[in-house]
C-alpha cells in the first residue's frame, strides 16, 4: 500500500469526459460528485468550438432566475483545490479534468492538455471510463483496473491492457501522458448493457470506492447511495413487465454467481496453500536423530 502511496500520492489528475467511454454517466458522474463534494474550483477552461462538433454535440438552452435563456457549449475544463477544500490526506491533491470528449483536432488538443498537466506539476493521472457489458444490475457493479505503467501494475498486481482496436480520445490522451513519464492507470466500471444509455449512480458509486481506496480519501456518500438505491428499484420496475429480460436477467445472475464462486474457490485454494506453506518453512531439511 506504501508503494501505491508513493505513486498516487501528491498531485493527482482524475481524467473523465463524457462520450464513447462512458456508459451510464458512470466516470463523469464520479467526478462530477467528487469535486463537488471536494468544493474545487475551475482552473481552466477548453471552449474552443473547433474541437467539438456541434451537430453531435449540440449546445444546450438553459434558464436563468429570471426565464432569461443562455447556452451551455461543449467544453473539457480542469478542477483542482480550492480555499474551502478539506484536507484528508497529507500531500494528496486532486485535480479533476472532464466536460465533453472532443470530435476534431485531438492530437492538437491533447498536446495542449499535456503541457497544462506538466505545468500543473501533476504526478499520476488516473482515467475513468465505463462500459456497457453483459452483468446484471442486482449484482454489485464490477471495476477494473490496467495500466501501462510498469511500476503501477508491480504495485497494484494488475496487468497491462491487451486490447486491439478502435481508440477513443482517452486512450491516445493516456499514451500521450505516460509517454511524457507519468504513470497512469485506467479504472473501468462495468454497466449493464439493457440499461447503459441512462445514468448510472450505482455505477458512478463503484468508481468513487474504488478511487476512495487506492488514494485513502472519503466524501459524503449520502446522496449517490440514495440515487443508486432509487436507480436499482427503477430499474427492478422496468424490467417487470418483460418477462424475456428478466429470463435474461436471471441468466446473467446465474453466469455471475457460479463465476464468482469459482474464483472465490481458487483464490480459496490459493490461501490455503501459502498457509501450508508457512506452517511447513524449516520443514524440508534433515531430521535430527
Amino acid at each position: 500500500m506504501n508503494e501505491i502511496s508513493n505513486i498516487f500520492g501528491g498531485r493527482v489528475l482524475i481524467v473523465a469526459l463524457d462520450g464513447w467511454t462512458d456508459a451510464g454517466m458512470a466516470s463523469t458522474g464520479a467526478v462530477s460528485y467528487i469535486k463537488d463534494k471536494l468544493a474545487s474550483e475551475l482552473l481552466i477552461e477548453v471552449d474552443d468550438q473547433d474541437y467539438f462538433d456541434l451537430l453531435r454535440q449540440r449546445p444546450i438552452i438553459v434558464l436563468d432566475e429570471h426565464g432569461e435563456r443562455d447556452f451551455l457549449w461543449p467544453s473539457i475544463e480542469l478542477f483542482g483545490p480550492g480555499p474551502k477544500t478539506p484536507i484528508q490526506q497529507k500531500d494528496l491533491s486532486l485535480y479533476f479534468l472532464t466536460g465533453q470528449e472532443p470530435a476534431l483536432q485531438w492530437q492538437h488538443l491533447i498536446s495542449e492538455l499535456v503541457e497544462v498537466i506538466e505545468d500543473r506539476d501533476i504526478q499520476a493521472v488516473i482515467m475513468l471510463g465505463s462500459l456497457a457489458a453483459e452483468t446484471p444490475h442486482t449484482r454489485p457493479i464490477k471495476v477494473y483496473k490496467n495500466s501501462q505503467t510498469a511500476s503501477v501494475r508491480n504495485a497494484l498486481g494488475i496487468e497491462r491492457s491487451n486490447y486491439d482496436g478502435r481508440a477513443g480520445f482517452m486512450s491516445v490522451l493516456g499514451h500521450e501522458i505516460e509517454k511524457a513519464g507519468i504513470p497512469t492507470i485506467s479504472i473501468w466500471a462495468q454497466v449493464p448493457h439493457y440499461v447503459a444509455s441512462m445514468p448510472s449512480p450505482k455505477a458512478a458509486l463503484a468508481l468513487i470506492n474504488d478511487l476512495e481506496i487506492m488514494l485513502g480519501f472519503t466524501v459524503d456518500h449520502k446522496e449517490i447511495l440514495e440515487a443508486a438505491f432509487e436507480w436499482e428499484r427503477s430499474v427492478d420496475t422496468f424490467v417487470e413487465g418483460d418477462e424475456d429480460l428478466q429470463n435474461y436477467i436471471a441468466v446473467l445472475e446465474k453466469t455471475r454467481d457460479e463465476t464468482e464462486a469459482e474464483e472465490l474457490s481458487t483464490d480459496q485454494l490459493a490461501l490455503e496453500f501459502e498457509k501450508f506453506l508457512r506452517q511447513n518453512e524449516g520443514d524440508s531439511g534433515p531430521s535430527k536423530s
